[in-house]
């Protein structure tokens, strides 16, 4: 406020020279037994015009020194060194000076997955070790982050309905559960179209249209059609998708991040691999435990050649056999393998262009205007898919077990190849999710199937 104080005595100073120097002029020609002259006249008028508007300005800064003086007797002191903190004082925090500690958030350094794969490797170290380390020392010893120890301690931990905040511990564990479960639903297709399909709970009785009603064009006085729509439930109960993932003790033991990558790059290489091949396998029947394959039960159309004229005729049968079937291609998906999309982006026409617009060599491919997707599970066929007929369950998590002394069966039930993991200083870990998919109408997927 001194600031404003010392420009209204400037102001008022000026004010008081102006109102002396008009004095004397008009002094002058009284003296004289006068009255002031045309050049005397012209000064005073512009001597009281500055004063005109001096005495505005002093006015201004009386007002502002009155509102100041008023602020400072009814302002409440604000304290802190950031806006943070002075917020939390004008709102009367009895400790500003912690709110900017409220907003400071420590996140870790890694990428997504690679906490996962951290706890999955502690978790075979602490089994091998049989009692004489824990996780959580494990962890501490490689300086891991804050949040995947407390995640690894909170998987441990046992839901109670007596405590109403014991979910609350569980959110780090969920947050790497989360991200490694993101990096899966990269590599599937089923993830890929999993929004276009139609998503229900576990154990669920979901109805399903089996005969529509009868709608007919009636004459007048005519009887008018009659007919019931049929319909039967169908319950998507709970089945899970285990893989086993056998890694080195060289690999599990030493504290590198190259080494969390690989395991969490074949964790999740074998989790997609595994899905795929299950939702695209013919032969895939459904079981209590597990979904049929959304290939199942379908007719195949067999490849009349790799030509670019053969493969079109195949398509076009394709797509005719969904459409007679009254199945809309509206969100459709074609699915093949990496190689046979590349091999019909480099199909020519006689004049030497592209026979397929839309398939290119990399990036995002279209095929008669639908998209295009690839995937390992389809190298031997062409596969046109329909999500918004097709039922989803999936409760969008993935838990691991490892073990250091079972014997596994690297081979088939006919064909056994039994490996022991203490033999051959082996740690198997078990990855499992909760999945479940069931096909609305038979024929909302079909393929061409290559030899």
């Amino acid at each position: 406020m001194k600031p404003l104080k010392k420009q209204l005595q400037a102001v008022l100073a000026t004010i008081a020279a102006k109102r002396k120097s008009m004095e004397t002029i008009m002094t002058k020609a009284h003296d004289a037994n006068r009255t002031p002259d045309d050049t005397e006249e012209a000064e005073i008028q512009a001597i009281e015009a500055d004063i005109e508007k001096l005495e505005k300005n002093a006015n201004r800064l009386r007002g502002l020194i009155k509102a100041t003086e008023q602020a400072e007797n009814t302002a409440t002191p604000v304290a802190g060194d950031n806006p943070e903190q002075a917020g939390a004082s004008a709102e009367g925090d009895p400790e500003p000076e912690k709110a900017g500690e409220k907003n400071v958030t420590v996140k870790p350094n890694l990428e997504k997955g690679i906490g996962m794969a951290m706890i999955v490797r502690a978790s075979a170290i602490a089994a091998k070790s049989g009692g004489a380390t824990t996780v959580k020392e494990v962890l501490t010893s490689w300086h891991a982050p804050e949040t995947v120890v407390k995640a690894a301690q909170e998987k441990a931990v046992i839901g109670t309905t007596t405590d109403p905040n014991f979910a609350a511990s569980l959110v780090d564990y969920s947050n790497l559960s989360n991200e490694f479960i993101e990096l899966v639903r990269k590599k599937t297709v089923v993830d890929k179209i999993a929004n276009q399909m139609r998503q229900v709970p576990f154990n669920v009785k979901i109805p399903e249209q089996t005969a529509s009603a009868t709608v007919g064009w009636v004459g007048e006085g005519a009887m008018k059609p009659v007919g019931n729509p049929q319909f039967k439930n169908v319950t998507m109960t709970s089945s899970k998708i285990a893989g086993i993932v056998l890694l080195s003790d060289e690999l599990i033991r030493f504290s590198n991040p190259k080494a969390d990558a690989l395991v969490r790059d074949d964790l999740v290489a074998q989790t997609a691999q595994f899905i795929d091949q299950q939702f695209f396998d013919p032969a895939k029947a459904e079981a209590v435990e597990s979904p049929a394959s959304v290939l199942n039960d379908v007719t195949a159309i067999p490849a009349s050649g790799v030509t670019a004229e053969a493969v079109e005729a195949d398509m076009n049968k394709l797509i005719a056999q969904m459409v007679d079937a009254d199945i809309s291609l509206e969100g459709a998906y074609w699915v093949m393998g990496e190689t046979r999309a590349m091999t019909l982006s480099g199909l020519r026409d006689p004049l030497g262009r592209p026979f397929f617009d839309g398939m290119t060599l990399t990036g995002q491919r279209v095929l008669k205007g639908l998209p295009v997707l690839t995937s390992g599970a389809v190298t031997n066929k062409i596969v046109l898919i329909v999500p918004s007929q097709i039922l989803l369950a999936d409760d969008g998590q993935v838990d691991f077990s490892t073990s250091t002394e079972a014997t596994i069966n690297m081979g088939t039930e006919s064909a056994p190849n039994m490996v022991n993991l203490f033999q051959h200083n082996l740690t198997a870990i078990r990855g499992e999710r909760f999945i479940r998919w069931k096909k609305r109408r038979v024929n909302a997927a079909g393929y061409i199937q290559y030899t």
